[in-house]
């Protein structure tokens, strides 16, 4: 039954598909054809009003086909015959260009077919997609334009902001070959028309331009961006201007991340010197360790470095290195060591953009208030009042008013209109085994608070007085903190989605 199955499933995007084949709009112009691979359950004739203004501001005779697959399900399987269909249903002369396309799903399986067997291609868009980590540190041959809305909801505006960091901020090659432009007020299903399929209308968030925008911005992008790859430079100056508003528009969140130390900027180091391939620590770390010491005056002098916080040989702890004669003055100056280690979703392993990119929590390993004081000179300090309350809530607050206070001032509108808030509830603990500490999850709760939505955020601690027993262990306090980039993130995707998605009636 099986293999039946199977065997009807190959046969029948052979015998059932229904592509779409554009001819040219405009005669007498060079001839170039584009391939377009649409997205999951998003069938090949709701892209046509997107193409067909594409033909129209296009400056060549441009044919467009759009294979249809199986179920509008795309597969890596199907993935070349469905290409090699609508070439040879194109009428196309032995010298046309061909370009290829891709949205959401599309997009992301088109990138591994370019690479693998049409490496000459002029160039390839991604629309609600991007290219992958797993090409960052190979030559990828195919020059690439990406594309993606502000208000996706399903291919994050945050993973566009790392591709705008790697490929157009620190990119090894020209601006020209791999630019990526963020369309603002764009969300997911934007590129095409009609009613959206199922996932899409559950996870996409509601669009602030029209679709007629959506599809003018986005044709003529491409358009430019065919016309770059086919010689004409002039045409790029386009793509240029919009590239200078996405580095604009993203610079709030890289500030966000470089403070997080993300991890996919640059690895951490662990271990290894300090240098320009590696991120040795994390900022954020370094800002909590003074909120931690609770000092008014004396200065804390912070370094923080990356490590597994479960790693025992050699283990990896906090450290004060000197001390102070006269309590909390100006004059005194600590220098301190933290511990962190940010905590990613493994599903975002598979580089997906579906779930958040930021880190879920910063481990972090600080000295206590109580050893912070006495290490000022002020003497023996009551332990249960320095470190008895809630000290990760209030570092927590700390990193969500950051967020708020660094977020770009129409994503910070909108949310304060239409977003979740974070509210930062008690601290958890102690958990002073080890272990305890670091394997129960930094907590993200959902409430109803009298009709409205909210998200409590509850550190794990740990916390030792500087007498306590086992010497090795005494006056630290550790927490689950809440990263600078996680709280932005939820501003510009995840905390919209009670109120401001595709699939619910709040009014825009």
């Amino acid at each position: 039954m099986a293999a039946s199955l199977f065997f009807v499933a190959l046969l029948f995007p052979l015998i059932a598909a229904d592509d779409i084949i554009l001819k040219p709009v405009k005669e007498g112009k060079q001839e170039v054809a584009l391939v377009f691979i649409q997205g999951s359950q998003i069938k090949p004739d709701q892209y046509v009003p997107l193409v067909s203004k594409l033909q129209n501001v296009s400056e060549f005779s441009l044919w467009v086909g759009i294979p249809e697959y199986t179920a509008d399900l795309l597969v890596p399987i199907d993935l070349s015959g469905g290409i090699k269909r609508v070439l040879g249903e194109m009428q196309l002369k032995n010298t046309t260009r061909v370009f290829f396309a891709g949205h959401s799903l599309g997009g992301a399986l088109l990138q591994g077919y370019t690479y693998e067997h049409d490496q000459e291609a002029p160039g390839q868009i991604l629309l609600g997609s991007y290219l992958q980590r797993k090409y960052r540190n190979v030559t990828y041959p195919i020059p690439t334009l990406t594309v993606s809305g502000e208000l996706d909801g399903l291919c994050r505006v945050t993973r566009i902001m790392e591709a705008v960091y790697h490929q157009v901020i620190h990119g090894k090659s020209p601006n020209t070959s791999f630019p990526v432009v963020v369309v603002e007020g764009m969300n997911h299903f934007q590129v095409a028309s009609g009613e959206p399929p199922f996932l899409v209308m559950d996870r996409d968030l509601k669009p602030e331009i029209s679709e007629d925008v959506a599809h003018s911005t986005v044709a003529t992008l491409m358009a430019a961006f065919i016309a770059t790859r086919m010689g004409n430079l002039s045409r790029f100056d386009v793509i240029s201007a919009a590239m200078q508003k996405t580095k604009t528009f993203v610079q709030p969140l890289i500030k966000g991340y470089e403070m997080e130390g993300f991890y996919n900027f640059k690895p951490p180091c662990y271990g290894k010197p300090a240098g320009p391939n590696c991120t040795f620590g994390c900022p954020w770390s370094q800002m909590s360790q003074p909120i931690m010491g609770g000092l008014k005056n004396a200065k804390l002098v912070v370094t923080d470095a990356f490590h597994p916080v479960y790693q025992i040989n050699p283990v990896h702890l906090p450290h004060i290195y000197n001390n102070c004669t006269g309590g909390d003055i100006p004059s005194c100056k600590l220098n301190v060591t933290t511990v962190t280690q940010a905590v990613y979703q493994e599903v975002d392993k598979l580089d997906t953009g579906f779930v958040p990119t930021s880190a879920q929590e910063l481990r972090v390993k600080m000295k206590s208030r109580q050893a912070v004081m006495e290490a000022t000179g002020m003497g023996n300090v009551d332990f249960n009042k320095t470190d008895g309350g809630s000290l990760c809530k209030v570092i927590n607050q700390a990193s969500y008013d950051w967020g708020m206070n660094n977020i770009g001032s129409s994503t910070l509108t909108r949310f304060k209109k239409y977003g979740e808030p974070m509210i930062m509830g008690e601290d958890k603990g102690p958990y002073n085994a080890g272990p305890l500490w670091i394997w129960n999850p930094l907590e993200y709760i959902s409430k109803n608070v009298s009709g409205n939505l909210e998200i409590e955020v509850r550190s794990i601690m740990m916390r030792t007085p500087t007498d306590y027993f086992i010497k090795a262990s005494a006056g630290f306090h550790y927490c689950k903190l809440l990263s600078p980039a996680r709280v932005m993130e939820w501003a510009y995707v995840d905390g919209l989605r009670a109120h401001f998605s595709l699939n619910n009636k709040t009014m825009v």
